[in-house]
């Protein structure tokens, strides 16, 4: 069940700075559950997967979105039959909501559905890494799912919309993929 996540009311970092953050070709030494791995590298667009696979019982819920300090943040939930399996949170700098007002109009679609639309949209390969409930987007996720403190795996998006930078941070929750009774 997503609980509600409160508003963020001061800026608060994604990540530490002293992440380790890993590539495609390194997270089969970090991760041995061949399911998850399955999940954290799935190429193209991960509502799709996640919408097969939940079925009917798919949901998404816009959870929180706001300018904070000098970002817009946008947080949302993916869920299977009421059980989260995505928590989301994208970041996007005052300067490239200025040239790329379309981010904060993203409405009840996905991030992934909306930039499958667009033609000037570049992403750098993905970053991988197993964060602790210290880092402020795992807080998140773990407040909305209503879990414990536990680490969890973060897919990191560096993004650009015309050339205009934004992040993505997609926390992968431990039902992840696996079929609610």
């Amino acid at each position: 069940m997503v609980a509600s996540v409160d508003a963020l009311a001061a800026p608060v970092t994604a990540v530490p700075e002293s992440a380790m953050w890993l590539d495609a070709r390194a997270l089969n030494c970090y991760e041995g559950d061949a399911a998850r791995r399955s999940w954290l590298l799935t190429p193209g667009l991960l509502t799709q997967r996640i919408r097969e696979a939940a079925g009917a019982g798919f949901s998404m819920q816009v959870l929180h979105e706001a300018a904070v300090g000098d970002e817009h943040i946008r947080e949302i939930a993916m869920s299977a039959a009421g059980v989260p399996w995505l928590f989301a949170q994208t970041r996007i700098p005052r300067s490239t909501l200025e040239s790329q007002d379309w981010l904060s109009r993203v409405g009840q679609q996905t991030l992934g559905e909306a930039l499958a639309t667009r033609t000037d949209i570049s992403r750098a390969p993905f970053r991988y890494a197993l964060l602790t409930a210290d880092a402020g987007v795992v807080a998140r996720a773990l407040q909305m799912a209503a879990l414990p403190p536990q680490a969890l795996w973060v897919r990191h998006s560096a993004f650009a919309a015309g050339g205009a930078p934004f992040d993505l941070y997609e926390v992968f929750l431990p039902q992840m993929g696996r079929t609610p009774p």
